[in-house]
Protein backbone atom coordinates (compact mmCIF):
# COMPACT_ATOMS: atom_id res chain seq x y z
CA UNK A 1 0.00 0.00 0.00
CA UNK A 2 1.48 3.47 -0.93
CA UNK A 3 2.47 5.52 2.27
CA UNK A 4 0.81 8.41 3.08
CA UNK A 5 3.61 10.91 3.36
CA UNK A 6 4.21 14.97 3.66
CA UNK A 7 7.65 15.63 2.68
CA UNK A 8 8.58 19.38 2.66
CA UNK A 9 11.18 21.42 0.62
CA UNK A 10 11.00 24.58 1.39
CA UNK A 11 13.86 25.69 -0.62
CA UNK A 12 11.85 25.44 -3.93
CA UNK A 13 10.17 28.72 -3.04
CA UNK A 14 13.68 29.98 -3.55
CA UNK A 15 14.34 27.93 -6.63
CA UNK A 16 11.71 28.58 -8.50
CA UNK A 17 10.88 32.61 -8.79
CA UNK A 18 9.03 32.35 -11.90
CA UNK A 19 6.71 30.84 -9.88
CA UNK A 20 6.41 32.14 -6.61
CA UNK A 21 7.41 35.79 -6.93
CA UNK A 22 4.56 36.52 -9.90
CA UNK A 23 1.68 34.88 -7.41
CA UNK A 24 3.41 37.13 -4.38
CA UNK A 25 3.11 40.74 -6.53
CA UNK A 26 -0.18 39.53 -7.74
CA UNK A 27 -1.22 38.97 -4.17
CA UNK A 28 0.04 42.52 -3.05
CA UNK A 29 -1.54 44.25 -6.01
CA UNK A 30 -5.20 42.34 -4.98
CA UNK A 31 -4.98 43.20 -1.30
CA UNK A 32 -4.52 47.02 -2.07
CA UNK A 33 -7.05 46.95 -4.99
CA UNK A 34 -9.85 44.91 -2.73
CA UNK A 35 -8.74 48.20 -0.10
CA UNK A 36 -9.07 50.42 -2.42
CA UNK A 37 -12.38 48.83 -3.71
CA UNK A 38 -13.90 48.35 0.13
CA UNK A 39 -12.29 50.65 2.19
CA UNK A 40 -11.79 53.70 0.51
CA UNK A 41 -15.18 53.77 -1.20
CA UNK A 42 -18.01 55.44 0.83
CA UNK A 43 -19.02 54.27 3.79
CA UNK A 44 -15.98 51.75 3.62
CA UNK A 45 -14.94 49.38 6.43
CA UNK A 46 -11.96 47.38 7.14
CA UNK A 47 -14.01 43.86 7.31
CA UNK A 48 -13.82 42.58 3.68
CA UNK A 49 -10.05 43.40 3.82
CA UNK A 50 -9.80 41.66 7.04
CA UNK A 51 -11.54 38.57 5.34
CA UNK A 52 -9.61 38.96 2.40
CA UNK A 53 -6.50 38.67 4.02
CA UNK A 54 -7.83 35.91 5.79
CA UNK A 55 -8.45 34.11 2.82
CA UNK A 56 -5.19 34.64 1.58
CA UNK A 57 -3.10 33.03 4.75
CA UNK A 58 -5.49 29.85 4.18
CA UNK A 59 -4.78 29.76 0.73
CA UNK A 60 -0.95 29.94 1.55
CA UNK A 61 -1.27 26.81 4.08
CA UNK A 62 -3.22 25.33 1.22
CA UNK A 63 -0.29 25.87 -0.83
CA UNK A 64 2.61 25.05 1.31
CA UNK A 65 0.11 21.19 1.90
CA UNK A 66 -0.08 20.85 -2.03
CA UNK A 67 3.77 21.42 -2.38
CA UNK A 68 4.77 19.08 0.19
CA UNK A 69 2.52 15.90 -0.63
CA UNK A 70 4.52 13.39 -3.20
CA UNK A 71 3.17 12.97 -6.56
CA UNK A 72 2.18 9.24 -5.36
CA UNK A 73 0.51 10.37 -2.66
CA UNK A 74 -1.60 12.96 -4.88
CA UNK A 75 -2.14 10.20 -6.96
CA UNK A 76 -3.53 7.73 -3.99
CA UNK A 77 -6.00 10.91 -2.95
CA UNK A 78 -6.94 11.69 -6.38
CA UNK A 79 -10.26 9.85 -6.69
CA UNK A 80 -11.46 9.93 -3.20
CA UNK A 81 -11.51 13.64 -3.38
CA UNK A 82 -13.19 13.93 -6.53
CA UNK A 83 -16.01 11.31 -5.07
CA UNK A 84 -15.89 13.58 -2.17
CA UNK A 85 -16.26 16.62 -4.20
CA UNK A 86 -19.08 15.06 -6.19
CA UNK A 87 -20.71 14.29 -2.72
CA UNK A 88 -20.72 18.00 -1.55
CA UNK A 89 -21.78 19.75 -4.92
CA UNK A 90 -24.91 16.80 -4.65
CA UNK A 91 -25.51 18.02 -0.98
CA UNK A 92 -24.89 21.67 -1.70
CA UNK A 93 -28.04 21.29 -4.30
CA UNK A 94 -30.14 20.09 -1.65
CA UNK A 95 -28.74 21.48 1.95
CA UNK A 96 -27.09 24.50 0.46
CA UNK A 97 -27.88 28.08 1.14
CA UNK A 98 -29.43 30.44 -1.67
CA UNK A 99 -27.76 33.41 -2.58
CA UNK A 100 -28.43 35.62 -5.92
CA UNK A 101 -30.59 33.13 -6.84
CA UNK A 102 -28.01 30.43 -7.02
CA UNK A 103 -28.20 26.97 -4.54
CA UNK A 104 -24.09 27.13 -3.91
CA UNK A 105 -22.87 28.02 -1.01
CA UNK A 106 -22.70 25.65 2.26
CA UNK A 107 -23.23 27.69 5.37
CA UNK A 108 -20.23 26.91 8.23
CA UNK A 109 -20.96 29.46 10.74
CA UNK A 110 -18.95 32.45 10.57
CA UNK A 111 -17.44 31.01 7.07
CA UNK A 112 -19.30 30.00 3.65
CA UNK A 113 -18.18 27.20 1.68
CA UNK A 114 -18.44 26.94 -1.90
CA UNK A 115 -17.94 23.24 -3.13
CA UNK A 116 -17.69 23.95 -6.80
CA UNK A 117 -14.26 25.53 -5.79
CA UNK A 118 -12.43 22.56 -4.26
CA UNK A 119 -13.66 20.15 -6.83
CA UNK A 120 -11.51 21.87 -9.13
CA UNK A 121 -8.63 20.70 -7.51
CA UNK A 122 -9.76 17.43 -6.94
CA UNK A 123 -11.18 17.12 -10.38
CA UNK A 124 -7.49 18.25 -11.88
CA UNK A 125 -5.76 15.57 -9.93
CA UNK A 126 -8.47 13.00 -11.04
CA UNK A 127 -8.62 13.59 -14.59
CA UNK A 128 -4.40 13.84 -14.41
CA UNK A 129 -4.47 10.11 -12.64
CA UNK A 130 -6.59 8.57 -15.28
CA UNK A 131 -5.20 10.03 -18.43
CA UNK A 132 -1.59 9.75 -16.69
CA UNK A 133 -2.50 5.84 -16.20
CA UNK A 134 -1.35 3.22 -18.83
CA UNK A 135 -4.47 1.16 -18.36
CA UNK A 136 -6.31 3.64 -20.34
CA UNK A 137 -5.69 3.49 -24.11
CA UNK A 138 -7.00 6.66 -24.86
CA UNK A 139 -7.35 5.49 -28.82
CA UNK A 140 -10.29 3.44 -27.67
CA UNK A 141 -13.78 4.41 -27.71
CA UNK A 142 -14.40 3.29 -23.88
CA UNK A 143 -11.22 5.16 -22.23
CA UNK A 144 -12.05 8.46 -24.14
CA UNK A 145 -15.41 7.94 -22.23
CA UNK A 146 -14.34 7.35 -19.33
CA UNK A 147 -12.48 10.72 -19.52
CA UNK A 148 -15.59 12.66 -20.61
CA UNK A 149 -17.70 10.78 -17.84
CA UNK A 150 -15.00 12.52 -15.09
CA UNK A 151 -15.97 15.64 -17.03
CA UNK A 152 -19.18 16.19 -16.94
CA UNK A 153 -20.16 14.92 -13.84
CA UNK A 154 -19.10 18.29 -12.10
CA UNK A 155 -19.87 20.19 -14.95
CA UNK A 156 -23.63 19.14 -14.74
CA UNK A 157 -23.68 19.00 -10.96
CA UNK A 158 -22.08 22.77 -10.90
CA UNK A 159 -24.61 24.05 -13.56
CA UNK A 160 -27.58 22.64 -11.96
CA UNK A 161 -26.63 25.20 -9.28
CA UNK A 162 -27.00 27.28 -11.48
CA UNK A 163 -23.14 28.50 -12.07
CA UNK A 164 -22.22 28.40 -15.88
CA UNK A 165 -19.16 30.49 -15.97
CA UNK A 166 -17.55 28.01 -12.59
CA UNK A 167 -19.24 25.06 -14.87
CA UNK A 168 -17.28 26.05 -17.87
CA UNK A 169 -14.37 25.63 -16.23
CA UNK A 170 -14.37 21.33 -16.14
CA UNK A 171 -14.56 20.93 -20.04
CA UNK A 172 -12.55 23.79 -20.78
CA UNK A 173 -9.37 22.58 -17.92
CA UNK A 174 -10.24 18.96 -19.03
CA UNK A 175 -10.01 19.81 -23.39
CA UNK A 176 -6.69 21.05 -22.51
CA UNK A 177 -5.67 18.13 -20.44
CA UNK A 178 -7.11 15.64 -23.12
CA UNK A 179 -4.71 17.26 -25.57
CA UNK A 180 -1.81 17.34 -23.63
CA UNK A 181 -2.58 13.72 -23.25
CA UNK A 182 -2.37 12.80 -26.62
CA UNK A 183 -6.52 13.24 -27.89
CA UNK A 184 -6.57 13.80 -31.38
CA UNK A 185 -7.50 17.43 -32.04
CA UNK A 186 -10.16 15.86 -34.82
CA UNK A 187 -11.61 14.02 -32.33
CA UNK A 188 -11.92 16.88 -29.92
CA UNK A 189 -13.48 18.72 -32.31
CA UNK A 190 -16.12 16.11 -33.09
CA UNK A 191 -17.06 15.91 -29.34
CA UNK A 192 -17.10 19.20 -28.92
CA UNK A 193 -19.49 19.81 -32.09
CA UNK A 194 -22.85 19.84 -29.93
CA UNK A 195 -21.63 23.23 -28.14
CA UNK A 196 -21.16 24.90 -31.74
CA UNK A 197 -24.60 22.95 -32.35
CA UNK A 198 -26.36 24.99 -29.14
CA UNK A 199 -24.48 28.12 -30.19
CA UNK A 200 -25.48 27.79 -33.94
CA UNK A 201 -28.97 26.98 -32.61
CA UNK A 202 -29.19 29.70 -30.12
CA UNK A 203 -28.46 32.76 -32.39
CA UNK A 204 -31.57 33.01 -33.83
CA UNK A 205 -33.23 33.07 -30.37
CA UNK A 206 -31.62 36.10 -29.27
CA UNK A 207 -33.18 37.87 -32.17
CA UNK A 208 -37.21 38.33 -33.92
CA UNK A 209 -38.61 35.74 -35.14
CA UNK A 210 -38.46 37.90 -38.73
CA UNK A 211 -35.04 37.92 -38.52
CA UNK A 212 -34.61 34.50 -37.32
CA UNK A 213 -35.26 33.08 -40.01
CA UNK A 214 -33.04 33.53 -42.76
CA UNK A 215 -30.49 31.58 -40.25
CA UNK A 216 -32.49 28.89 -39.14
CA UNK A 217 -30.80 26.55 -41.77
CA UNK A 218 -27.93 27.21 -39.67
CA UNK A 219 -29.33 24.40 -37.35
CA UNK A 220 -28.88 21.92 -39.79
CA UNK A 221 -25.00 22.68 -39.78
CA UNK A 222 -25.24 19.78 -37.45
CA UNK A 223 -25.58 17.30 -40.53
CA UNK A 224 -22.24 18.09 -42.23
CA UNK A 225 -20.37 18.40 -39.27
CA UNK A 226 -21.46 14.77 -38.33
CA UNK A 227 -20.41 13.73 -41.81
CA UNK A 228 -16.99 14.69 -41.83
CA UNK A 229 -16.87 13.61 -38.44
CA UNK A 230 -17.71 9.81 -39.52
CA UNK A 231 -15.28 9.47 -42.27
CA UNK A 232 -12.89 10.83 -39.70
CA UNK A 233 -13.81 8.16 -37.28
CA UNK A 234 -13.90 5.92 -40.02
CA UNK A 235 -10.39 6.14 -40.86
CA UNK A 236 -9.36 5.89 -37.52
CA UNK A 237 -11.23 2.23 -37.27
CA UNK A 238 -13.35 3.99 -34.33
CA UNK A 239 -16.94 1.55 -34.23
CA UNK A 240 -19.77 2.25 -36.50
CA UNK A 241 -22.20 1.80 -33.02
CA UNK A 242 -20.70 4.46 -30.78
CA UNK A 243 -20.12 7.26 -33.67
CA UNK A 244 -23.73 6.51 -35.04
CA UNK A 245 -25.11 7.19 -31.59
CA UNK A 246 -23.25 10.15 -31.10
CA UNK A 247 -25.05 11.76 -34.56
CA UNK A 248 -28.61 10.78 -32.93
CA UNK A 249 -27.50 12.83 -29.87
CA UNK A 250 -26.33 16.22 -32.13
CA UNK A 251 -29.54 15.83 -33.99
CA UNK A 252 -31.33 15.90 -30.01
CA UNK A 253 -28.93 18.91 -29.82
CA UNK A 254 -29.98 20.85 -32.21
CA UNK A 255 -33.43 19.88 -31.74
CA UNK A 256 -34.24 20.63 -28.33
CA UNK A 257 -31.81 23.64 -27.98
CA UNK A 258 -34.95 26.35 -27.54
CA UNK A 259 -36.03 24.53 -24.88
CA UNK A 260 -32.22 24.68 -22.99
CA UNK A 261 -32.37 28.31 -23.80
CA UNK A 262 -35.61 28.55 -22.49
CA UNK A 263 -34.79 26.71 -19.37
CA UNK A 264 -32.01 29.39 -18.13
CA UNK A 265 -32.59 31.86 -15.95
CA UNK A 266 -33.62 34.42 -16.95
CA UNK A 267 -30.42 36.87 -15.87
CA UNK A 268 -28.62 34.30 -17.73
CA UNK A 269 -29.65 34.90 -20.68
CA UNK A 270 -30.27 38.63 -20.12
CA UNK A 271 -25.74 37.92 -19.72
CA UNK A 272 -25.49 36.50 -23.01
CA UNK A 273 -27.89 39.01 -24.89
CA UNK A 274 -25.71 41.80 -22.98
CA UNK A 275 -23.19 40.70 -23.91
CA UNK A 276 -23.96 40.59 -27.86
CA UNK A 277 -25.15 44.13 -26.96
CA UNK A 278 -24.72 45.96 -24.05
CA UNK A 279 -26.98 49.71 -25.11
CA UNK A 280 -30.01 47.01 -25.46
CA UNK A 281 -30.16 47.37 -21.88
CA UNK A 282 -27.66 50.02 -20.47
CA UNK A 283 -29.79 50.62 -17.01
CA UNK A 284 -30.28 46.35 -16.59
CA UNK A 285 -28.51 43.26 -18.05
CA UNK A 286 -25.74 45.87 -19.74
CA UNK A 287 -24.84 48.19 -16.88
CA UNK A 288 -22.11 45.93 -15.36
CA UNK A 289 -20.23 46.16 -18.83
CA UNK A 290 -20.70 49.61 -20.11
CA UNK A 291 -19.42 50.84 -16.67
CA UNK A 292 -16.12 48.53 -16.31
CA UNK A 293 -15.65 50.06 -20.02
CA UNK A 294 -16.01 53.22 -18.55
CA UNK A 295 -13.61 52.64 -15.61
CA UNK A 296 -10.76 50.96 -17.56
CA UNK A 297 -11.01 53.50 -20.45
CA UNK A 298 -10.78 56.53 -17.68
CA UNK A 299 -7.72 55.03 -16.09
CA UNK A 300 -6.11 56.23 -19.89
CA UNK A 301 -2.12 55.39 -19.89
CA UNK A 302 -0.65 55.61 -15.97
CA UNK A 303 -4.23 55.68 -14.47
CA UNK A 304 -5.83 58.02 -12.03
CA UNK A 305 -3.84 56.95 -8.83
CA UNK A 306 -4.25 54.76 -5.96
CA UNK A 307 -7.42 55.19 -4.42
CA UNK A 308 -9.08 57.95 -6.80
CA UNK A 309 -10.91 55.71 -9.33
CA UNK A 310 -14.23 58.17 -9.73
CA UNK A 311 -16.84 54.65 -10.79
CA UNK A 312 -15.04 52.73 -7.92
CA UNK A 313 -15.64 55.46 -5.35
CA UNK A 314 -18.84 56.48 -6.52
CA UNK A 315 -20.48 53.01 -6.71
CA UNK A 316 -21.16 53.16 -10.36
CA UNK A 317 -18.89 49.90 -10.94
CA UNK A 318 -20.98 47.27 -8.98
CA UNK A 319 -18.78 44.21 -7.66
CA UNK A 320 -15.73 46.14 -7.91
CA UNK A 321 -14.20 44.11 -5.28
CA UNK A 322 -14.80 40.98 -6.65
CA UNK A 323 -15.78 40.04 -10.14
CA UNK A 324 -14.34 43.72 -11.28
CA UNK A 325 -11.36 43.98 -9.65
CA UNK A 326 -9.26 44.52 -13.09
CA UNK A 327 -11.92 47.53 -13.65
CA UNK A 328 -10.44 49.11 -10.65
CA UNK A 329 -6.77 48.17 -11.77
CA UNK A 330 -7.35 49.73 -15.24
CA UNK A 331 -8.56 52.55 -13.50
CA UNK A 332 -6.18 53.60 -11.06
CA UNK A 333 -3.05 52.24 -12.02
CA UNK A 334 -4.08 52.62 -16.46
CA UNK A 335 -2.98 50.77 -19.19
CA UNK A 336 0.87 50.14 -18.06
CA UNK A 337 -0.46 48.51 -14.92
CA UNK A 338 -3.45 46.53 -16.60
CA UNK A 339 -0.49 45.38 -18.85
CA UNK A 340 1.75 44.50 -15.57
CA UNK A 341 -0.95 42.31 -14.02
CA UNK A 342 -1.88 40.10 -17.24
CA UNK A 343 2.59 39.78 -17.76
CA UNK A 344 2.85 38.46 -14.09
CA UNK A 345 0.29 36.42 -15.14
CA UNK A 346 1.83 35.36 -18.89
CA UNK A 347 4.99 34.56 -16.60
CA UNK A 348 3.76 32.23 -14.33
CA UNK A 349 1.82 30.20 -17.04
CA UNK A 350 4.87 30.18 -19.13
CA UNK A 351 6.87 28.72 -16.00
CA UNK A 352 4.37 25.85 -15.23
CA UNK A 353 3.79 24.99 -18.94
CA UNK A 354 7.72 25.00 -18.80
CA UNK A 355 7.99 22.43 -15.97
CA UNK A 356 4.94 20.52 -17.49
CA UNK A 357 7.39 19.64 -20.50
CA UNK A 358 10.34 19.14 -18.70
CA UNK A 359 9.10 16.59 -15.76
CA UNK A 360 9.52 12.64 -16.11
CA UNK A 361 5.91 11.42 -15.12
CA UNK A 362 2.93 11.76 -17.07
CA UNK A 363 1.10 12.34 -13.88
CA UNK A 364 2.65 15.09 -12.91
CA UNK A 365 2.79 16.31 -16.09
CA UNK A 366 -0.80 16.60 -16.68
CA UNK A 367 -1.02 17.95 -12.93
CA UNK A 368 0.89 21.03 -14.11
CA UNK A 369 -0.72 21.46 -17.26
CA UNK A 370 -4.68 20.87 -15.20
CA UNK A 371 -3.41 23.98 -12.83
CA UNK A 372 -2.02 26.08 -15.55
CA UNK A 373 -4.88 25.25 -17.45
CA UNK A 374 -7.35 26.38 -14.45
CA UNK A 375 -5.82 29.47 -13.91
CA UNK A 376 -5.82 30.06 -17.25
CA UNK A 377 -9.41 29.95 -17.74
CA UNK A 378 -10.37 32.14 -15.22
CA UNK A 379 -7.72 34.68 -16.35
CA UNK A 380 -8.84 34.96 -19.93
CA UNK A 381 -12.40 35.05 -19.05
CA UNK A 382 -12.91 37.86 -16.16
CA UNK A 383 -10.52 40.13 -17.71
CA UNK A 384 -12.73 39.23 -21.29
CA UNK A 385 -15.97 40.05 -19.09
CA UNK A 386 -14.62 43.15 -18.10
CA UNK A 387 -13.66 44.48 -21.44
CA UNK A 388 -16.90 43.33 -23.04
CA UNK A 389 -15.35 40.51 -24.90
CA UNK A 390 -17.40 37.93 -22.90
CA UNK A 391 -21.18 36.89 -21.32
CA UNK A 392 -21.00 38.45 -17.54
CA UNK A 393 -20.39 35.68 -15.53
CA UNK A 394 -19.22 36.42 -11.87
CA UNK A 395 -15.73 34.38 -11.96
CA UNK A 396 -12.76 35.67 -9.87
CA UNK A 397 -9.50 37.27 -11.16
CA UNK A 398 -7.21 34.53 -9.30
CA UNK A 399 -4.87 35.77 -6.77
CA UNK A 400 -6.59 39.36 -6.88
CA UNK A 401 -10.60 38.94 -6.25
CA UNK A 402 -12.07 39.15 -3.01
CA UNK A 403 -13.59 35.38 -2.07
CA UNK A 404 -12.01 32.97 0.05
CA UNK A 405 -13.09 29.54 -1.47
CA UNK A 406 -11.12 30.29 -4.79
CA UNK A 407 -8.22 32.26 -3.11
CA UNK A 408 -7.83 29.47 -1.28
CA UNK A 409 -7.95 26.94 -4.54
CA UNK A 410 -6.01 29.29 -6.82
CA UNK A 411 -3.28 28.93 -4.50
CA UNK A 412 -3.79 25.44 -4.14
CA UNK A 413 -2.98 25.32 -7.72
CA UNK A 414 -0.30 26.93 -6.93
CA UNK A 415 1.13 24.64 -4.54
CA UNK A 416 0.96 21.88 -7.09
CA UNK A 417 2.95 23.12 -9.62
CA UNK A 418 5.44 24.16 -7.01
CA UNK A 419 5.47 20.54 -5.85
CA UNK A 420 5.50 19.18 -9.69
CA UNK A 421 9.15 21.50 -9.90
CA UNK A 422 10.38 19.67 -6.31
CA UNK A 423 10.07 16.24 -7.60
CA UNK A 424 10.55 16.85 -11.88
CA UNK A 425 13.13 14.00 -11.95
CA UNK A 426 10.42 11.16 -10.53
CA UNK A 427 8.67 8.88 -12.43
Amino acid sequence: MTELRFSWNGRIWLREPLLTLPVALLLLIGGAMVCSATMLCENGTWSLALRHGFAMVVGLLAAVAFAGLPMRTLGVIAMPSYGLSLVLLVGVLIFGEVQYGARRWVDLGPLQLQPSEPAKIAFVLCLAAYLGSKRHDLRRPRALLGALGLILLPFVLVLKEPDLGTALAFPAVGVVMLIWAGVPWLTLAFLASPFLTVGLAILPLLVTWQEAAPHFVWRLLWIPIVAIGVMVMRNRSIAWVPVLAFAVVQMGVALETPRIWASLEGYQRSRVVAFLNPEYDPAGAGYQVIQSKIAIGSGSATGNGFGRGSQKALAFLPRRHTDFIFSVVGEEWGFLGAAGVLALFGVWLLRAVSLAVRVRSSFASLVAVGAAALIFYHVAVNVAMTLGLAPVTGLPLPFMSFGGSFLVVALGAVGLVLGVAARRNEY
